[in-house]
């Protein structure tokens, strides 16, 4: 994964919840899903009663991207294929289909990560234009629209050479009796001129998404900001930027990326999870929150290390709780991620799994409560029974 470019009130009173009153014990969870190519992200669509999710594509194939749908029952079946994917540096891992977001029952949002618009530049840790890229539509957002009988489009649909540069050029792509358009092609990077590198640039890589009152709100990992999108007008702007962070240890740099990687909505606020760059200090990642009506930025859960992302949970009416998931403990050692639970922004966390390997994403099934995860590196789909 390309880790470095990559205030919900909780309104409860009086609540004090024990592990023993949820009977939460940490666990390795059940293999749910296999062979999959890069899984990022991982949504439930209540209204079809699966999931979807995001693939970045496989390694060594380019415009491998995909975007499966998987059923309580654990098999895959491919809704789209041939998504824009390619190597992104640094270390030329698969980049592609990112985040996803259902409006309803007939819009499926696509983000499409960095790919290879960018190659690694002359000098360590630098990044050139890529002259020649897999595809024009990078750094974008796609819009799936199903049928209004809410049939999901043709399955297995693959999309060709053409279909893409069709899509760049603004065309509407018939995929079955699905329709797929581009919304928003993000800038695919900006000038960071270095001196030992004149034509340094950072890239864009959108992976986080969510809609609201037509507005879709997208996390750019690499740019450290939060783009608006208007529908309406397909406009596209910029509703926050975060600055970056000092670095409170002796190795690296003096400041770090926040990265932001993964964004949630709950009531009008958007939950924002930060994965922070090199050397990852354990405990400077966080979950922040942002009210959509007051522009206020605040922290909602701190102390977490490459965290990736955020679920808050409804439980009676009354509250919420929030599963985080973080890809690794310890980044630098090559340490499991781990899955907690917080039922409240400054008390203890109760460890749901600390033997993930490389997880991205997390999405709950309604009737039974289990939790599913993606593992990017395993292709794999894990599921947690919980209560």
């Amino acid at each position: 994964m390309r880790t470095t470019k990559i205030l919900l009130s909780i309104g409860c009173l009086g609540l004090s919840l024990s592990l023993a009153c949820w009977g939460v014990q940490a666990q390795t969870g059940t293999v749910f899903v296999t062979g999959m190519r890069s899984p990022e992200k991982i949504i439930y669509a209540p209204h079809f009663g699966y999931f979807f999710v995001s693939e970045a594509g496989a390694p060594g194939a380019a415009n491998s991207g995909r975007i499966s749908i998987v059923t309580n029952d654990g098999t895959r079946t491919t809704l789209i294929d041939g998504l824009p994917s390619g190597p992104a540096p640094p270390e030329n891992a698969p980049s592609g289909p990112s985040a996803l977001w259902i409006d309803g029952s007939n819009r499926l949002f696509i983000a499409i990560g960095s790919g290879n618009e960018t190659i690694p530049g002359p000098a360590p840790g630098s990044e050139i234009p890529n002259p020649n890229p897999n595809a024009r539509i990078f750094s974008s957002v796609l819009e799936l629209k199903f049928p209004e009988s809410g049939f999901p489009g043709r399955r297995g649909f693959s999309l060709t050479s053409n279909d893409l540069a069709r899509l760049a050029d603004g065309e509407t792509v018939y995929v079955g009796r699905a329709t797929l358009k581009l919304v928003a092609n993000f800038p695919d990077f900006t000038p960071l001129p270095r001196p030992d590198v004149p034509n340094n640039v950072r890239p864009s890589n959108p992976f986080g998404i969510v809609l609201d009152s037509n507005k879709l709100y997208v996390a750019d990992a690499a740019q450290n900001a939060i783009r608006t999108v208007d529908l309406n007008n397909n406009s596209i702007g910029t509703l926050f930027t975060y600055p970056a962070r000092s670095n409170p240890l002796p190795i690296g740099p003096p400041f770090i990326d926040p990265v932001p990687d993964s964004l949630r909505l709950f009531g009008r606020r958007l939950l924002v999870t930060f994965l922070t760059g090199f050397p990852f200090p354990a405990g400077l990642a966080d979950v922040r929150q942002y009210d959509l009506d007051t522009g206020q930025d605040s922290q909602l859960l701190g102390g977490l290390t490459t965290a990736i992302d955020s679920l808050p949970v409804n439980e009676g009416g009354l509250c919420a709780s929030i599963y985080t998931l973080e890809f690794s403990t310890n980044m630098l050692a090559n340490a499991p991620g781990r899955l907690q639970r917080f039922d409240s922004p400054g008390g203890p966390s109760t460890v749901i799994s600390n033997s993930l390997i490389s997880p991205t994403s997390m999405a709950r099934h309604p009737a039974s409560s289990d939790l599913l995860v993606t593992e990017i590196f395993t292709g794999r789909i894990i599921r947690f029974d919980l209560p």
